[in-house]
């Protein structure tokens, strides 16, 4: 309607389109994005492509871009038109996944609108295999629908906590307004964390749908502070195969 793609198959090209994003902000949407991202990177190194649509965004702290060592960004995408200019837009990390890093400038976050993230999409979609978006919650920014809208799966991210689960609700009746209901899986982050509600109590509630339990675990913070993907450095950590688990379960 009015030339906005409104499913998967509107995107012309092969490659698989990721929405990870909260029911909340500090959900820990960024970790499980650029985390998935590495780790579909180590079978298929260079074919996949982590986008930052969080704005200025944790992408940045979490694959080591601060804007002082990095200025490529995701508003360069105004200016490719084409295949051959895509490389331009792109920042080829050493995890082997292919980053487009949030603005620069706080002031620019407003910029990133849809008719942005369908173009940029529409060209990825064609040349990669995977394109993963780090977002904010759905229904707080314009971006993050535009991308639910074209997306084979949206994970909802939500940590173990009440507001968490109460924000979770809201958020998936939003994403299910947009036509997303089919697409949508629940990823429990931080399970286990002390004071959080037991994974037991979760499993089996209708309307949940959780497609992955990720655990609660040290590692994962130590990495983040280290600009370090977890899945990389610790390949036996829980938390580590908690995501192979869940990248093994995503429907195709």
């Amino acid at each position: 309607m009015f030339n906005i793609p409104v499913s998967p198959g509107a995107l012309a090209g092969h490659g698989r389109i990721y929405v990870v994003q909260g029911a909340a902000g500090g959900d820990g949407a960024s970790t499980v994005a650029a985390n998935l991202a590495g780790l579909l990177a180590l079978s298929d190194p260079e074919r996949v492509v982590l986008i930052d649509l969080e704005g200025y965004g944790a992408v940045r702290s979490r694959m080591g871009l601060p804007v002082g060592e990095c200025l490529v960004n995701i508003l360069d995408w105004e200016d490719i038109h084409g295949p051959g200019e895509v490389a331009r837009g792109l920042f080829n990390h050493s995890s082997g996944t292919m980053v487009v890093p949030g603005v620069i400038h706080y002031d620019h976050v407003e910029k990133v609108d849809p008719a942005l993230v369908f173009k940029m999409l529409t060209l990825l979609k064609d040349s990669y295999d995977y394109i993963i978006l780090d977002c904010p919650p759905a229904g707080m920014n314009n971006s993050t629908w535009a991308a639910a809208l074209v997306a084979d799966v949206v994970f909802a991210v939500f940590r173990p906590d009440r507001a968490s689960l109460d924000l979770l609700q809201e958020n998936k009746s939003f994403l299910f307004r947009l036509g997303c209901q089919d697409r949508v899986y629940a990823v429990l982050n931080q399970a286990g964390i002390p004071g959080g509600i037991r994974p037991g109590d979760l499993e089996g509630k209708p309307g949940m749908n959780i497609i992955g339990i990720l655990p609660y675990s040290v590692a994962v913070a130590e990495s983040n502070n280290r600009r370090q993907l977890v899945v990389h450095t610790r390949p036996r950590d829980q938390f580590t195969r908690a995501m192979q688990l869940l990248a093994d379960s995503i429907p195709d």
